[in-house]
């Protein structure tokens, strides 16, 4: 009786282990991935890398803006030296090439194109160029940021042509 046991239980066994490598052939595990697979994952890198470099050309401009408004406050306060430096503390210079070394090492200029910023002397006396007499001025950078808060209120197509934001600082 034992034998017939053994038997039927042999039998079972083997039947479980046919029924088993049935089911593990069934569900094989697949190397590598689907073209569509791939296709989707590289249209999502696509995706996040184009809105990345979007906000880091985005983050640049505000920087350069945030340059160039320093930088006209570096200027202002070069033009406040040199104005007390004359007769009565009373003129402004006619001319921003006037306040290197002495007042500013160096005037600055624009980040991105490094051409001068916008520096127009008012004149007390139409001569204000000549004589350097002049009793106010405006000072005006071209920003590339569109939406800036403390740009100006008017374009200003003729300090900034083709990009007409710009931030204009005048004395206090």
């Amino acid at each position: 009786m034992n034998s017939a046991k053994c038997k039927v239980h042999s039998d079972k066994s083997k039947n479980l282990t046919s029924h088993f490598s049935l089911i593990t052939s069934h569900f094989k595990v697949k190397r590598g991935f689907t073209l569509i697979e791939l296709l989707i994952v590289i249209s999502i890198l696509g995706i996040l890398v184009s809105l990345t470099l979007v906000s880091y050309g985005s983050a640049q401009e505000r920087g350069r803006d945030s340059k160039r408004k320093t930088d006209l406050d570096a200027i202002k306060k070069a033009l406040e030296l040199a104005k007390n430096d004359t007769a009565g503390a009373y003129y402004y210079s006619n001319t921003l090439a006037t306040l290197g070394p002495t007042y500013i090492a160096k005037v600055p200029t624009d980040p991105k194109t490094a051409a001068s910023y916008v520096y127009n002397a008012t004149p007390d006396s139409p001569d204000c160029t000549a004589t350097a007499t002049c009793t106010s001025y405006t000072l005006t950078a071209c920003l590339e940021n569109r939406s800036d808060s403390q740009k100006d209120a008017v374009e200003n197509e003729t300090a900034c042509p083709g990009t007409p934001v710009s931030y204009t600082i005048t004395p206090n």
